[in-house]
């Protein structure tokens, strides 16, 4: 039978199971505090694998292997910044669960007060990094099946965007928790396997590392090996990234209690490490064994074809399912922001809840063909989380965890807020613009300089 087919109706036999699923979950698990934030009841096993599918996903698959067939062991070099980056959460995390929120914006209107101005600016700012993280999704499933089947990648794109509504449809966060656990756990076992498969057929570690230029193998050198401008832009712009992800938040909000959520994270950043470092061999694989790839984000894709076929099956069900579930997390995340923090807030506070179920369903088709059309016209799997990444954290990087610092003092207020984010934005797009690569470097900056100056004002204005 051909490859092509058994491949497909493996991956329609596996996903039709977990859309099964989803729909009786969201059929015993009714409400919109389910839809939102899981019912406040995902258990640690669900939260370690919701929270690690979430970082999971075609960024790691796609974009990181390419890093690492270009650049080496910089891959892991991002794996370790970003575990660094999670490590704010295991001090917030108690008082995110506690506080009953249901989004990020929930956290600045608790810290800086209610104010249409700043909740509009804080809105729009939290929707970039899921956004970015649904492009990046749709196109690391686009490139990887291409690259597999031979077929066209925008069309790949189109038919996965609609797979994928039947993931977060049913329940919202609680269906996309559940269905990220046991995908999660098929692509961990399917990551094992790879990664020796990887090891045979590159002859061996030590064969790997000698067929690779040394600039990027040799360690530690191949930690820097994408160039020490790429890497300080991480440090900046990467490894507080997840600390402006809304889809964690979510998740930490999600916990059946708070001791939890803290066990969840810390779990989650060291698995992440781990799975850069799977990323990492795989790309030096490739690079060792096809050295002439035109596009290093390829080399997931080309590998697999270099499997026996079943494994180049069993694996894709498991690609398909991880990415499937970062991608309904991130549509979840989004739609839970405009519906919740835009139409329930300022449009219609009165609504019932059927009415706004059905408005977040409808919310995640036109969000998902948005992505899906942008993810056709400019694929690039890294390229969208690094940019996201990077204009998140220049404007809620400082308001969130210097908010957290200072939420005790009484030297905030909704002006400190605006400030600090209007500063954040305006510093890195004004960088950016001048052809600046730290230009996220120059938004901390400002966005710093926001917060503290206004704190200031009003510390002097309470004295007075």
């Amino acid at each position: 039978m051909n490859t092509n087919l058994i491949l497909f109706l493996s991956i329609t036999i596996v996903l039709l199971s977990i859309v099964t699923f989803s729909y009786f979950l969201g059929r015993k698990k009714k409400g919109i505090e389910n839809w939102y934030v899981g019912g406040r009841a995902l258990p640690l096993y669900v939260q370690i694998g919701t929270q690690f599918a979430t970082v999971m996903g075609g960024a790691t698959i796609v974009g990181l292997v390419g890093t690492a067939y270009s650049s080496g062991w910089s891959t892991l070099t991002y794996g370790i910044l970003t575990m660094i980056g999670f490590f704010p959460f295991l001090f917030m995390a108690k008082w995110l669960r506690n506080s009953k929120f249901e989004t990020m914006p929930d956290i600045i209107r608790d810290i800086y007060g209610r104010n249409p101005v700043l909740s509009i600016l804080t809105i729009l700012c939290t929707l970039i990094v899921p956004f970015g993280w649904m492009i990046t999704q749709l196109v690391g499933f686009g490139k990887i099946f291409a690259t597999i089947t031979g077929m066209n990648a925008s069309l790949m794109v189109a038919i996965f965007a609609i797979i994928s509504l039947a993931f977060v449809l049913p329940a919202g966060m609680t269906s996309v928790a559940w269905t990220d656990f046991i995908f999660g756990c098929g692509m961990a076992i399917g990551a094992v396997i790879s990664f020796f498969m990887a090891l045979n057929m590159g002859d061996g570690f030590q064969s790997i590392m000698s067929n690779t230029p040394s600039e990027i193998s040799d360690f530690p050198k191949g930690l820097v090996g994408v160039g020490m401008g790429t890497v300080l832009f991480w440090v900046f712009g990467v490894m507080p990234g997840n600390l402006t992800n809304q889809q964690l938040y979510q998740r930490i909000y999600s916990a059946n209690n708070a001791k939890n959520a803290t066990k969840a994270i810390g779990v989650t950043a060291v698995l992440f490490a781990i799975a850069t470092f799977w990323s990492s061999t795989i790309g030096l694989t490739v690079r060792s064994l096809n050295p002439s790839l035109d596009n290093p984000e390829k080399a997931t894709g080309w590998f697999l074809t270099q499997t026996p076929d079943w494994f180049l099956i069993m694996f894709s069900v498991f690609i398909v399912a991880t990415i499937m579930s970062t991608l309904s997390s991130a549509v979840q995340s989004v739609v839970v922001t405009i519906t919740k923090d835009i139409y329930t807030n300022y449009i219609n506070p009165d609504v019932k809840e059927k009415k706004l179920l059905s408005i977040s369903r409808i919310v995640s088709i036109v969000v998902l063909t948005i992505a899906a059309s942008l993810a056709i016209f400019y694929p690039q799997a890294l390229g969208w989380i690094v940019a996201s990444f990077a204009y998140s954290v220049s404007a809620l990087l400082i308001p969130i965890i210097g908010g957290f610092i200072l939420r005790d003092k009484s030297v905030l207020n909704n002006r400190a807020g605006i400030i600090s984010i209007v500063m954040g934005l305006l510093g890195s797009a004004i960088a950016h613009g001048l052809g600046t690569s730290m230009y996220v470097v120059y938004g901390l900056i400002g966005s710093f300089l926001g917060l503290i100056i206004m704190a200031g004002i009003n510390k002097a204005a309470k004295e007075d």
